[in-house]
């Protein structure tokens, strides 16, 4: 029987950093750009146009195949097909914040002599709530009867879906169980708000035959008025902390419309370690919030960071008739090699391989005899069904591949890999501005789902920021951070984890609800000798001759003790 899990079942993943470090010594506008690590439970980019929200969620799942199964409210039957990984790895790569941290020092002397350095440290980086602008708004469907309870059976992709009428729960669960799903009992009650006259549920498994490793994104186009994460059903499969990351795409700055809005503290942020600690700052500014529930805007600007990354030029991939029209496997073949569906690593979309490998299995005696493999056979395809086979015919004496089906390969090609990358591609133009947001929330917060608007009078927010390392001749250092806080090693970050917490609404500027400031300046009281507000330029570095006198007075101060 397959298991029904929720829109939350996923597997955090976690960027390793590399060690990294800096030889002790005077230094002085040099830098390290560092990104924190995101871990993201949830990954979901919006965009609205002519009154549907399309909704790009990337899926992601640990287990065994015959266990997933993803079900999702919504407030229409959507129209559904199959997304790429790509869209995820090159949006979190390129609206990801970065924390560049420059460095300088102190000219230290001593008194009445030449200027000379005391030393500095190296630098060894580590490895239902209460609803403040409205709530959801699905807006009921005005269907007339009610339709049966599928009211869509199909496939797409690697899955097998259904859009159930939620009208009535137990009709639902009734025909989730008939069908091979099961819900589990904690999920009950949480399955309850989301059913009502008017609302549908998608409940989506793999095909027969599919591992685990074919689960892709999925494409959502459906009416509603504003985009929303179903969080609280969320809940019952969520774990502690869970990120939450969301980008939409619009003609301005996305707003969370019923949750807080959060400007973290960053004088709490591990500037010296890599910002290593940055997700524990997000999910204690949050945990300022009423209830919890606030987000925080990583990125909000223009979305052309973004344009023709995922399609270069309007050629890139050829067009379907052409490939359809190939006469043999081999010119198939080439025709993908010559339009970009290998990069520069020898590597192919792991779609269009596995449509290939069912195409054109690695003959057997090639796989005993000479040790090839499926991946081998496919990477060079054109060789081994071209000069290879020529040269060696009894190697295929009883190969019997598939009949050749180009238009039906091509069709496949383009409807599951092609036609996804262009439609995510083209968004990027449409819409000028992206914004990314992102949140943590655990089970017990999840109580509310969050809503998304647009504000055109907010102003953009840069995802770069610069904080200064300075070393004092006293062995301390001070960090200002981007927000002007002096955080000393003397005091490291104290106080709030949010700088603001906030109301964003549709119109007009933020709407201040806690400012932490004055906190935080008290949290942070730096000595004054170590003060950075008229800092000395440069740093002076030692020439040999005082280096050998100095070495040669600590000597004699030692002989005559």
């Amino acid at each position: 029987m397959t298991r029904l899990s929720l829109l939350a079942v996923a597997v955090l993943t976690v960027v390793l950093w590399s060690d990294r470090a800096e030889a002790c010594g005077c230094f002085a506008n040099s830098n390290t750009t560092v990104s924190p690590v995101i871990q993201a439970g949830e990954r979901i980019l919006f965009a609205v146009r002519d009154g549907k929200v399309i909704a790009h969620i990337q899926i992601q799942y640990s287990g065994d195949a015959q266990e997933f199964g993803w079900l999702l409210p919504l407030p229409a039957i959507p129209k559904l097909e199959v997304g790429r990984d790509e869209l995820f790895q090159q949006l979190g790569q390129r609206t990801q914040p970065t924390y560049v941290v420059t460095r300088s020092a102190d000219s230290c002397s001593q008194p009445g002599g030449r200027p000379f350095v005391l030393g500095c440290a190296s630098y060894a980086p580590p490895s239902s709530g209460e609803v403040l602008n409205g709530g959801p708004e699905f807006g009921p469907q005005d269907a007339g009867a009610l339709p049966p309870v599928a009211v869509v059976q199909s496939s797409v992709g690697p899955y097998d879906y259904a859009v159930l009428d939620a009208s009535d729960k137990q009709a639902m669960i009734t025909w989730l169980n008939d069908n091979r799903y099961f819900i589990p009992a904690a999920s009950s009650s949480a399955v309850d708000r989301y059913v009502h006259p008017g609302a549908y549920f998608l409940a989506l498994k793999l095909r027969t035959g599919k591992s685990a490793g074919d689960i892709t994104p999925v494409v959502l186009e459906y009416p509603a008025a504003y985009p929303m994460i179903p969080i609280v059903l969320t809940s019952v499969g969520a774990q502690p902390n869970m990120g939450v990351q969301v980008w939409m795409l619009g003609a301005s700055r996305a707003v969370p419309r019923n949750y807080h809005h959060v400007v973290i503290n960053d004088a709490q942020l591990s500037w010296q370690s890599q910002v290593n600690n940055y997700s524990g700052v997000v999910t204690a500014a949050v945990a300022e919030a009423p209830q919890k529930h606030a987000f925080v805007t990583e990125y909000a600007g223009p979305s052309s960071l973004m344009k023709d990354v995922l399609v270069a030029d309007p050629s890139m991939f050829g067009n379907e008739v052409d490939l359809a029209a190939t006469q043999t496997p081999v010119e198939f073949f080439r025709y993908l090699l010559d339009h970009d569906f290998v990069d520069f690593n020898g590597r192919m979309p792991a779609t269009v391989r596995e449509i290939l490998d069912l195409a054109f299995p690695v003959p057997n005696a090639l796989r005993v005899d000479r040790g090839i493999n499926q991946t081998e056979f496919i990477n060079r395809l054109d060789y081994y069904l071209g000069p290879f086979k020529t040269q060696n015919p009894d190697l295929f004496a009883n190969y019997n591949p598939p009949a050749f089906e180009p238009v039906r390969l091509a069709a496949e090609i383009f409807g599951t890999f092609v036609k996804p990358m262009r439609q995510a591609n083209d968004l990027f133009t449409e819409f000028p501005i992206l914004t990314r947001m992102y949140t943590t929330l655990s089970p017990e917060d999840m109580t509310e789902d969050p809503v998304f608007a647009f504000n055109p009078d907010l102003p953009l927010v840069p995802r770069n920021h610069t904080a200064n390392i300075r070393s004092h001749c006293n062995g301390q250092q001070t960090t200002t951070t981007d927000q002007g806080w002096s955080v000393s090693t003397l005091s490291p970050g104290r106080g709030p984890g949010a700088t603001r917490i906030e109301i964003l609404k549709e119109e007009g500027q933020a709407e201040l609800v806690v400012d932490n400031s004055t906190a935080i300046s008290e949290a942070l009281t730096v000595p004054m000798d170590m003060r950075t507000d008229t800092p000395k330029q440069g740093c002076t570095t030692v020439d040999p001759v005082t280096l050998i006198a100095l070495a040669a007075l600590v000597a004699s101060r030692r002989r005559r003790r």
